[in-house]
């Protein structure tokens, strides 16, 4: 049920971004840093949104990265452990 109502939302905020794009196609002069461009809102709105996410990805990966790396760590010494663990339990068994 929750997959069908995202997916159902999901398609409603896609109509509605396509219709703002449709209405806003009227060209704009955009001035940056290295120049002036004229362009559709809707393209520099898209363009944005997806500098947007790649700098989001980039900041994102190196923390996800981190984690993975601790979450290996922590389960070679939960491994180790469980095998002290073992190996002392089985020594009590053997001098009981």
């Amino acid at each position: 049920m929750f997959r069908i109502l995202l997916i159902v939302l999901l398609v409603v905020v896609l109509c509605i971004g396509a219709a703002i794009g449709y209405f806003n196609a009227q060209p704009i002069h955009f001035d940056y840093l290295a120049g002036q461009i004229e362009l559709p809102l809707i393209a520099l709105v898209v363009v944005d949104f997806l500098l947007a996410v790649l700098l989001t990805l980039l900041v994102c990966s190196t923390r996800i990265l981190s984690l993975k790396s601790e979450a290996r760590r922590l389960k070679r010494q939960l491994a180790n452990t469980e095998a002290e663990l073992k190996n002392l339990r089985e020594l009590s068994l053997k001098d009981g």
